[in-house]
């Protein structure tokens, strides 16, 4: 089947599957109402505007990709871009705002529609759409090609499972991979990856992980002793980025530590923080005592748990606390980025579940600074052990901070390669 044909179908079921779409967003919204917000922006209606600066599109679909990029467009606006932002959910345009503020707009992510997509192009009019962690769509990338708007890759990761499906579109996929300009690869492996699947090899940049750099904003240390005089000198651990059956298991490991730690207490960070209910419930199941971050209320000597509530924090309280256990990884969402642990000097443990981030993580298991446990009683022994030895978990951050300054440089990379399009 030929690429044009393959595209046209393709296209013709995304319009026919449109209002399963939109029950999906409608069910989403129950719990997250901004998935509402501003419906008309999914189909490419945002404010039609004209700038003298080259404009640069970048697609960050949630909050884990636009905290990585956020230093890159920092660094594009500095060099005189103007920036327009998309994202497919409201935690990554809460985001947005938080990292980055009025200085680009956003936006929501127009549908894979040729008609929306048009639509989008002709308001914003980009010279560039970059497209971070291989977050590719056939009438997006197609519609810029033909519009003479450079397509960019960055921060790209394949891998071979993800290969595998898009094999079965071959079709579809050799071609979109034709029609992108610049893929930046994070390792060597995922690249050739690409080219296996019709990425024309003088494309192909191996460049590392963006994620791999260190931008703590300038009353990072100030917000961390705010943060230490609201939980006390206990010691204290983080189950950050947690989701539904993570929490459960967490309590579980910490209720078992409580019997031979004095004092310890537990700071949970729900990925999503419209969760906070459900994990209330599960605290008050085992009858431990809590304080919620949005009560702005100091822990007392009984404070078992410190619920984090609310966004935009999280860095803060890596650095108050002894270690981190980072979530998606104890049940199959394949893992969050822990490196906003690594660069606050924090000892990361995380669950056997790391497909989303093993092209990261896999240096650092291998050089021993991540600890990957299997179950609960995996995880209750390696926190006490950590717990009561300072030298380990010490022994474990200058490995992890070893690993991080190897790979650093590929913020300075991508940036380099933007502006080369846009010349």
């Amino acid at each position: 089947m030929g690429g044009r044909l393959a595209r046209t179908l393709y296209s013709l079921l995304f319009y026919l599957l449109m209002p399963a779409v939109w029950l999906l967003v409608l069910w989403r919204s129950i719990k997250e109402p901004e998935y509402r917000g501003t419906p008309l922006q999914r189909f490419g209606y945002v404010p039609e505007t004209s700038r003298a600066q080259p404009v640069v599109w970048i697609h960050a679909v949630s909050a884990g990709e636009t905290i990585a990029v956020a230093p890159l467009v920092k660094r594009l606006l500095a060099s005189g871009c103007s920036i327009v932002m998309t994202n497919m959910t409201p935690t990554g345009r809460e985001r947005v705002g938080a990292l980055l503020g009025d200085e680009v707009e956003n936006y929501y992510v127009p549908y894979d529609l040729p008609g929306a997509v048009k639509r989008f192009l002709k308001n914003v009019k980009p010279n560039a759409l970059v497209v971070i962690d291989t977050e590719l769509w056939p009438n997006m990338i197609h519609c810029c090609h033909l519009s003479d708007i450079r397509v960019l890759s960055i921060n790209a990761r394949l891998s071979e499972k993800s290969a595998r499906g898009y094999r079965l579109i071959h079709s579809i996929s050799s071609r979109m991979l034709q029609e992108i300009d610049v893929v930046a690869a994070q390792k060597e492996a995922q690249g050739q990856r690409f080219i296996e699947l019709g990425l024309d090899e003088t494309k192909l940049h191996v460049a590392g992980s963006i994620k791999f750099h260190s931008d703590r904003a300038p009353d990072h240390g100030e917000k961390v002793d705010a943060i230490l005089s609201l939980l006390g000198s206990r010691p204290r651990l983080i189950a950050a980025s947690t989701h539904p059956g993570e929490e459960a298991l967490m309590l579980e490991a910490f209720s078992k530590l409580k019997e031979s730690i004095p004092g310890l207490m537990l700071v949970i960070a729900p990925r999503h923080v419209h969760r906070a209910n459900d994990v209330i419930r599960l605290i008050d199941e085992i009858g431990l005592k809590f304080v919620l971050r949005s009560q702005e209320k100091a822990c007392d000597e009984d404070t078992d748990i410190f619920l984090l509530d609310t966004m935009g924090e999280l860095s803060y309280f890596y650095g108050a606390c002894e270690i981190a256990i980072v979530g998606g990884s104890f049940v199959p969402i394949g893992g969050h980025n822990f490196m906003e642990a690594v660069i606050a000097n924090v000892p990361v443990v995380m669950g056997p579940y790391l497909r989303n981030i093993e092209d990261v993580a896999a240096e650092f298991v291998e050089e021993d600074a991540l600890t990957v446990v299997s179950d609960v009683e995996g995880l209750t022994l390696v926190l006490r052990d950590m717990l009561q030895s300072e030298p380990s978990r010490q022994s474990q951050v200058s490995r992890a901070r070893t690993v991080f300054r190897r790979n650093e440089g590929a913020l300075a990379r991508a940036e380099e390669l933007i502006l080369e399009q846009l010349d």
